[in-house]
């Protein structure tokens, strides 16, 4: 009558509910991912914001180093990256949105390009939309075309930048 039990294991008796090992895990993956992910966007945060009085510097270097990339690479392709060096530098220095449109509602736009001086425009705009016919109309690998957009876009770039008004300190 008298039967010693065994003790009760104790795990039964406290409350709240047993998390599998492998959940820790998946948390733990989820956390180092949101982790990673919040770096890289901080990084590309970074880099968009960039010094304004370095930024010619930056689209220079970054037209020449495609240049040695466009060997293989359709005009379009060409075209494409110059037109995008381009308007990333007029937002930085002149406030144009042009980054942000398709060439056509650039043109539509009247206040377009006010911001630069009579011979700015006169050189800028028919670049642009050379790179435009370039970027949407047929093309093909044209080493000599890419060559002369990258070189076009240099010297537009140039002279962008020498429009550009300093603040004196």
């Amino acid at each position: 009558m008298l039967e010693l039990h065994d003790i009760p294991a104790p795990e039964n008796l406290l409350p709240g509910s047993r998390v599998a090992w492998w959940i820790w895990l998946c948390a733990a993956m989820v956390i180092s991912g949101l982790a990673w992910l919040i770096k890289y966007r901080h990084r590309q945060i970074s880099l968009l914001a960039v010094n304004p009085d370095d930024s010619y510097q930056l689209c220079r270097e970054e037209l020449n180093e495609f240049r040695e990339q466009i060997s293989g690479l359709p005009l379009a392709d060409v075209a494409s990256r110059c037109s995008l060096i381009l308007r990333s530098y007029m937002r930085i220095h002149i406030d144009e949105q042009a980054l942000y449109e398709t060439h056509d509602e650039f043109l539509l736009r009247p206040e377009a390009l006010r911001h630069l001086p009579q011979g700015a425009r006169d050189k800028l705009a028919p670049f642009l939309s050379k790179l435009a016919r370039c970027k949407y109309g047929p093309s093909n690998v044209d080493p000599s075309g890419s060559e002369a957009v990258i070189g076009e876009s240099l010297q537009i770039l140039q002279g962008l930048e020498s429009t550009r008004e300093r603040a004196i300190t």
